[in-house]
């Protein structure tokens, strides 16, 4: 398990960040939810990501993309059924 840069943290949570933008410019409706498979709230579309079979909200996305980048997450199986 490696440890993340401050400026590696920054780059991948800028990217997934950046995914509510991406989809506000694509005409997706802000009042859209959406059922996140790793946490099970309901939370905006907008922000949100598809993993294969799974959509994680954009936090739970950020908590994924982060721990994938420093050797904890090996893929999204183990991350939601963690």
């Amino acid at each position: 398990m490696g440890k993340l840069s401050e400026s590696e943290t920054e780059e991948i949570s800028r990217k997934i960040r950046g995914l509510a933008l991406t989809h506000l410019q694509a005409g997706i409706s802000t009042g859209t939810l959406v059922l996140c498979y790793n946490c099970g709230y309901a939370k905006p579309l907008i922000g949100a990501t598809r993993y294969g079979k799974y959509r994680l909200c954009n936090d739970c996305a950020l908590q994924y993309e982060l721990g994938k980048a420093d050797g904890r997450v090996e893929n999204i199986e183990d991350f939601v059924l963690d």
